[in-house]
């Protein structure tokens, strides 16, 4: 059975035995969608960005300050910019300065798969799909829902007056549908693959082979988010600067954000010899993770990875070669070892700990897996050559500290707004009665 969170404009749970009335209703009402200019559009985003900030209960949902700083029109527009140079592809025709006009036009249907990871993924997957003028079907879990329901319930309240005509976020919305459905029930994943024109799969390994190979149109675009790895580093100007202690501070935040769910979650921090013992690198971590913010360090942690963190914390106890230091609960735990490179991540704020002679020490170890490098350096000379060899070896993103989770495009290395439309082109006859294509 299917369950339907948002049809047609009503956010009223039904349950349903296919997907032909989402399918009929995100078709049907994706046309005034693709009407709206985009400046329409974003203001509307815009003024969702406001409304988050103003309502408490809003407020108070989990990365809901970012949501709203990303949602302002001019991080918006730079997006668009970004993917498109110029915006004006998505609203009509316009000159490609090759000899023909451009229109960026929908794909159609996106249908996002949204792994449950990350509580605010599909509400950031879902803007792509509006920005791009989509109609969009998200397959949420249970538990994160709610988040993306209260987001788009208030978008569907918005209204604006752009260019002496008024724009309604319940159109945004009504080309949406929200489901949730049993992944083993075959028949409706198939389904919900062959309604899409494009497909967004953001989840582990097997769930994007499983997705990827599910019936589908010939036509359809497939936009994978598979599983990556993220880390950080300091190099031997930071560990021994003054902004050593902040710089620390906000990559842990990083390391406990979603339980170190998130493919941007750093698993490991690399510090390069300096004249700073390394036990006082130990104590600075623990005294910053002890006054980190009470949200962050009490969060719920799953029995699966509470039973991994207390098989963990035995294990180097246990050993002679490695150290291992914890809060008294299962808040955060500082992994301490040797062995060269990266480590197999046990999540829920274990953070491994390693020194090296040189940040370029790293580099072997970085592969197309590579999602995001926290990287701590003053030297902007140094970071630009660390990015470049990193980067050549498969690195997506190298970050300043505090900023792993900060959602921006391109992300793992894919420019996805352009991949969400088709690019027609308009050949014109000339003044002279001629054709402007290439003789």
């Amino acid at each position: 059975m299917i369950k339907c969170h948002l049809l047609d404009g009503e956010f009223e749970d039904v349950e349903l035995e296919d997907f032909d009335k989402v399918v009929l209703a995100v078709s049907k009402n994706r046309a005034a969608l693709a009407n709206m200019p985009l400046k329409a559009i974003t203001e509307l985003l815009n003024q969702l960005s406001k409304s988050i900030i103003r309502d408490k209960n809003l407020a108070m949902l989990d990365g809901a300050s970012f949501i709203s700083m990303w949602l302002r029109r001019d991080n918006l527009e730079r997006i668009c910019k970004l993917n498109f140079v110029d915006s004006s592809f998505l609203d009509h025709f316009a000159d490609s300065g090759a000899g023909f006009e451009m229109i960026a036009q929908p794909r159609g249907i996106v249908c996002h798969w949204v792994a449950s990871n990350v509580p605010t993924l599909s509400f950031f997957s879902l803007v792509m799909g509006i920005l791009t003028k989509n109609g969009n079907i998200l397959k949420v879990s249970e538990e994160n829902k709610d988040i993306l329901i209260a987001l788009v319930r208030c978008l569907s309240d918005l209204r604006i007056e752009f260019d002496g005509k008024k724009f309604f976020g319940k159109d945004i919305v009504k080309a949406i549908s929200i489901v949730s459905f049993d992944s083993r029930e075959t028949a409706h994943g198939e389904a919900f693959s062959m309604a899409a024109d494009c497909k967004i799969i953001w989840g582990g390994a097997d769930s994007v082979r499983a997705i990827t190979a599910l019936p589908q149109k010939e036509t359809c675009e497939i936009i994978p988010f598979g599983p990556k790895y993220s880390f950080g580093m300091f190099d031997k100007g930071s560990v021994e600067g003054a902004d050593f202690r902040s710089d620390l501070r906000k990559v842990l935040r990083d390391v406990l954000m979603f339980n170190q769910m998130a493919c941007s979650s750093p698993q490991v921090l690399f510090f390069e010899t300096s004249a700073k013992p390394f036990n006082e690198i130990v104590q600075a971590m623990k005294e910053e993770l002890a006054g980190l913010p009470e949200k962050l360090l009490s969060r719920p942690i799953p029995q699966h990875i509470a039973s991994k963190i207390i098989n963990t914390r035995s294990m180097y106890l246990l050993s002679d070669d490695k150290e291992v230091i914890q809060s008294e609960g299962l808040d955060w735990t500082i992994l301490i070892n040797r062995d060269p490179g990266l480590e197999e991540p046990i999540h829920g704020g274990c953070i491994f700990i390693k020194e090296v002679d040189d940040i370029r020490d790293v580099v072997p170890f970085v592969t197309r897996k590579i999602q995001a490098i926290v990287l701590c350096t003053a030297d902007n000379q140094r970071r630009e050559a660390f990015a470049k060899v990193a980067t050549e070896k498969g690195a997506d993103r190298i970050v300043l500290p505090g900023a792993a989770h900060d959602f921006t495009l391109p992300w793992d290395g894919i420019m996805a707004l352009n991949r969400l439309v088709r690019w027609a082109i308009l050949y014109s006859k000339k003044a002279d009665g001629g054709s402007n294509a290439a003789r």
